[in-house]
């Protein structure tokens, strides 16, 4: 359109390039130049509308599968909690916060045995 709006005013050939639209067709133009920005307005709103669809339909994915995602987490959870418990000695840590880890210490005695290993040095 801005183009169409350079070339009717001549500014197209004043920066040295032809004016490639005969008088007639001037004159066309510049009827109907309501008809025309009325259905540049009309396509550009309906590109914004198909924007603001296609924003919402991805909006909507990706609300869906965080919900999948939250959903498989709860239920990850959940099946683990048996196990966790088992570890923790039966406290529910998941829903308190005010438990404790013990302590413990552990003493092994580990065997020393001394074994003589032949070593072959290449000189």
């Amino acid at each position: 359109m801005f183009c169409l709006l350079l070339q009717l005013n001549g500014i197209n050939s004043s920066l040295g390039g032809p004016d490639h639209l005969a008088p007639v067709k001037v004159e066309e133009i510049t009827r109907n130049l309501k008809k025309y920005r009325k259905k540049y307005e009309q396509e550009d709103r309906d590109a914004s509308n198909q924007m603001t669809e296609q924003e919402r339909m991805k909006r909507t994915q990706l609300e869906e599968e965080w919900a999948a995602w939250v959903a498989k987490w709860k239920q990850l959870n959940e099946e683990d909690r048996a196990h966790r418990m088992e570890l923790i000695d039966g406290e529910a840590c998941d829903e308190e916060e005010g438990y404790e880890a013990k302590e413990v210490e552990v003493e092994e005695v580990v065997g020393v045995t001394e074994e003589v290993v032949a070593v072959e040095l290449d000189h």
